[in-house]
């Protein structure tokens, strides 16, 4: 969501979806819009005021390239919750849903997953950020074979390049694009026999600048009270 306004400090991503319906106008043509699920909005903090809490899900597709291959993505679906506690802004973590995707010939397969790290608070250089690992899965390959780790993560901190669109005012759904061409990519872990030539495979590790991911996403959300 582009504009100094929408991406002050401070400004939350879920707020920032709510205030686009005022700011942006509907989508020019009709067009079909994801069906959400909120089955991993998180429960609130205790003693947090469900009136001052909302739950986000977004729904994205996209590629992302690491070193040597590129990869799509999707459909992905991340969940989280924010809103005040003891008057500050506070979030919670819900979960981040994603499928199998086979990689080249479909002798092995890899999938978006969360990597222990998420902080959805915007400002004027990121919409937020959110730490992933890129698992690896084939009937070679152990289980927890990824390229990166809870402790080496791929630290994503993506960037808006349009201004939203509101594609639905009922209930509320704004689409935008998502841009990160700025993080370094890990070695793999895990992978045990197997790691050093998929590194070598892949070109791992990758440094900043030759990485790169675009998401088209969609965002709503719904109340806690």
């Amino acid at each position: 969501m582009t504009t100094t306004r929408l991406l002050a400090r401070g400004v939350a991503l879920a707020a920032v979806a709510a205030t686009a319906l005022a700011m942006a106008a509907p989508a020019a043509s009709a067009e079909p819009v994801p069906t959400f699920d909120f089955a991993d909005c998180p429960s609130i903090p205790a003693g947090a005021n469900p009136a001052e809490w909302r739950c986000e899900v977004m729904m994205a597709t996209g590629t992302i390239r690491v070193g040597g291959i590129e990869q799509s993505l999707g459909p992905m679906r991340l969940t989280f919750a924010e809103g005040r506690l003891d008057g500050k802004y506070a979030q919670v973590f819900g979960a981040l849903r994603t499928k199998k995707v086979p990689l080249g010939r479909g002798l092995l397969s890899t999938r978006l997953s969360y990597a222990g790290y998420s902080d959805f608070q915007s400002n004027d250089q990121r919409m937020g950020d959110l730490h992933v690992k890129l698992d690896l899965v084939g009937s070679l390959l152990p289980e927890g074979c990824a390229i990166g780790s809870d402790a080496d993560p791929i630290k994503t901190a993506v960037k808006a390049t349009a201004k939203p669109e509101v594609v639905s005012e009922n209930p509320l759904v704004v689409r935008f694009p998502l841009v990160d061409n700025d993080f370094a990519v890990p070695r793999t872990h895990g992978c045990g026999l197997f790691g050093h030539l998929l590194n070598r495979r892949l070109g791992l590790p990758s440094p900043s600048g030759e990485n790169s991911l675009s998401m088209t996403t969609y965002v709503s959300m719904k109340g806690y009270a």
